[in-house]
């Protein structure tokens, strides 16, 4: 079955698509790309070892963004998630998006385990995935960041923490869609 449209049809078309349109501007305008920060400069990641038995992640959270407790995951470079994490408590808050979380400002340290493994080499490769938004009402789709720390008591000349490139999960777009994809509007399905 087609359906055929008539004139008066599309003329209603276009009057509602203009007025959606006028409504939603001054919404998309409000939040124009400039007002946000790169996912990686709004969370920036660093990397120690504090023994042989365990490694230090901090983020440094730019003023007006938060992250969420419970977004983070902790992989070793072979894939197995590291499920000893030691998360400090975070700040409750009621979010529309996700309901009931804990959030962190400004800075968190959280403790991760070293595997029998990684102890073994004297390096631990880890892929941390985290998620955050910005106090203006946009949230960011979940962060790879890759972080490779070489452990205390090495005798190695290689620095004692390397900050791999981040990656989203919207790689492979161009860059062009990825900026303007980077951000979901707080409340949007995910």
């Amino acid at each position: 079955m087609t359906t055929q449209l008539t004139l008066p049809v599309i003329a209603r078309i276009a009057v509602i698509t203009l007025s959606l349109g006028e409504m939603l501007s001054p919404a998309i305008a409000a939040v124009a790309e400039s007002d946000l920060l790169e996912p990686e400069k709004a969370f920036r990641i660093s990397a120690r070892a504090l023994d042989q038995r365990g490694v230090e992640v901090t983020f440094q959270i730019a003023d007006g963004y938060y992250i969420y407790r419970d977004r983070f995951k902790f992989e070793t470079a072979s894939g197995r998630l590291l499920a000893d994490v030691e998360l400090p408590k975070g700040k409750p808050k009621e979010d529309p998006f996700f309901g009931k979380s804990e959030t962190y400002r400004r800075e968190v340290r959280i403790r991760v385990p070293v595997t029998p493994d990684d102890k073994a080499r004297g390096i631990v490769k880890l892929k941390v995935t985290s998620q955050g938004c910005a106090d203006i009402g946009v949230c960011y789709v979940p962060l790879e960041q890759f972080v490779e720390v070489r452990l205390r008591g090495e005798s190695s000349n290689a620095p004692a923490a390397v900050i791999l490139p981040a990656s989203s999960r919207i790689d492979g777009l161009p860059e062009t869609l990825r900026k303007g994809a980077a951000a979901a509007p707080q409340g949007a399905s995910k």
